[in-house]
């Protein structure tokens, strides 16, 4: 049976035009993440405040595909979303069929920038529990991924992987590249601390679907003593319920298996690894440019200012004859270096403190994980909580403060320029420059969607956010 076709709910002109295929890159990386639920009130009161966030991590991450499990997105909630992200994700949802806003639910989400959104085909397995998703990838290859939410009840284990297997064969489906999601089981003892196995029938009948749709763990295959976890229960035990199968021939193409916390308030770890095949041509890391933030780092524009005056100086007054290291090109191309290096110091020094603090405390916990006593002692274990804790804080720091600038700069440049509308910034511009310090004013401002402007719709905005704070 041929997988349905999933359209792209896109306005289509009147005149009919070729759609052309996106163009992907060499590699892509994959993730995985349990939802919760698609509200936190700790992000807002709206009823899909974790999107927001998602939408955020997939940007920021890069992330081609996520799949994402127990959303329990109704067809009102999906139509939000879509409203809202559809600029940047396309999200393709199973809903549970009884109770499609408080059970299961699951969901691809392809992130517009880098994966294929066109003549994608999809087929649901089981409602809201397993869905597969094939997607034309790199030189028009196939890429066919099985997304998982398996149930709670260990009881219920063998006959819902039994029923996959069974329309698996009736649909005559190919084997899957990638099958991800929460299988909420183990494998494996390692997989949980205190260290235990499975329920047995559950157990198997998960292993006959892999030997049957032929995937393995690569990761583990990889790591045979390592301890990797994914889910901490209100008891303080651990478990790896969130893992990412591949096919056997993509064993050596899979790099970069990481499991991380995120700013979407969870219990439940996102993983992720990326495919890149063997004939993948090799891509760098990129040019280095200069955060836009540090645009207003006082003390780098006066370090800057002092160098160009001094640049100036060799340029106008030589003191040597021309040559190859004294000459105007030389000099120019001296200060370019100096202040690039200038500005990565202070990169580093200001915008690199969370960063900085949430790699010390992952250093931390991959040290915890090893460990002897992990399965025997408990407080090592709540200190793992404790530390992926304190890691989900600072990412929702950083989460916030990046929607503030968002909302800042929507502010400022959000809507189409006409007249009207530029004098009526122009006293809303005023207005807030009234109730700004006068010390606390920044340089002269020529128009009111410059990012001067911007800078000072975050600074309102983030005052008033305080000042909420402070008194709730």
């Amino acid at each position: 049976m041929v997988l349905t076709p999933h359209q792209a709910n896109e306005p289509q002109s009147e005149t009919t035009r070729p759609r052309k295929t996106k163009k992907t890159r060499a590699n892509i990386l994959l993730a995985s993440l349990n939802m919760r639920g698609c509200a936190s009130p700790q992000l807002g009161n709206s009823e899909i405040s974790k999107w927001a966030a998602v939408s955020q991590v997939v940007k920021e991450n890069k992330i081609g595909i996520l799949c994402v499990q127990e959303m329990h997105l109704t067809a009102e909630h999906e139509s939000q979303i879509d409203s809202i992200y559809s600029r940047r994700i396309k999200i393709i949802n199973s809903r549970d069929l009884h109770r499609p806003g408080s059970s299961a639910g699951i969901a691809f989400v392809l992130n517009r920038e880098i994966a294929n959104t066109v003549d994608l085909e999809t087929i649901e397995i089981i409602p809201g529990r397993a869905m597969v998703l094939k997607t034309k990838w790199h030189n028009q290859e196939n890429l066919l991924i099985l997304n998982i939410y398996a149930p709670n009840n260990h009881a219920q284990h063998p006959k819902f992987w039994g029923k996959i297997s069974q329309i698996w064969y009736e649909k005559n489906l190919p084997s899957p590249d990638f099958m991800m999601g929460d299988f909420n089981i183990t494998e494996d003892i390692l997989d949980r601390a205190p260290a235990r196995p499975d329920n047995d029938n559950a157990t198997e009948a998960l292993r006959d679907l892999r030997h049957q749709l032929n995937v393995q763990d690569t990761w583990r295959l990889n790591n045979p003593t390592s301890r990797l976890f994914t889910y901490n229960s209100n008891t303080n035990s651990l478990s790896r319920l969130d893992r990412i199968y591949t096919a056997p021939s993509h064993e050596r193409n899979t790099h970069n298996w990481e499991s991380c916390t995120s700013a979407i308030p969870l219990d439940h770890r996102m993983v992720s690894v990326r495919y890149a095949p063997v004939n993948a041509p090799y891509i760098g890391k990129g040019r280095w440019t200069w955060p836009t933030s540090l645009l207003h780092d006082k003390k780098l524009i006066k370090t800057i200012s002092t160098l160009g005056k001094l640049t100036q100086q060799k340029i106008l007054y030589p003191q040597y004859p021309r040559h190859e290291t004294e000459n105007p090109q030389y000099f120019w191309e001296s200060f370019k270096n100096q202040i690039s290096q200038e500005a990565r110091k202070a990169a580093k020094e200001h915008l690199n403190k969370i960063r900085s603090h949430i790699e010390r405390l992952e250093s931390d916990l991959e040290k915890t994980l090893k460990k002897d006593d992990i399965d025997t002692n408990e407080d090592t274990r709540r200190h793992k909580a404790w530390i992926e804790c304190k890691i989900n804080h600072l990412e929702n720091k950083k989460f916030r403060h990046k929607q503030l600038k968002s909302q800042a700069k929507w502010a400022a440049t959000g809507e189409t320029m006409k007249q009207h509308m530029e004098e009526q910034c122009e006293e809303t511009k005023k207005e807030i420059m009234k109730e700004i310090p006068q010390k606390q004013k920044l340089t002269t401002i020529t128009h009111p969607f410059t990012v001067s402007y911007e800078n000072i719709t975050y600074r309102k905005l983030y005052t008033l956010r305080k000042r909420g704070a402070q008194q709730a």
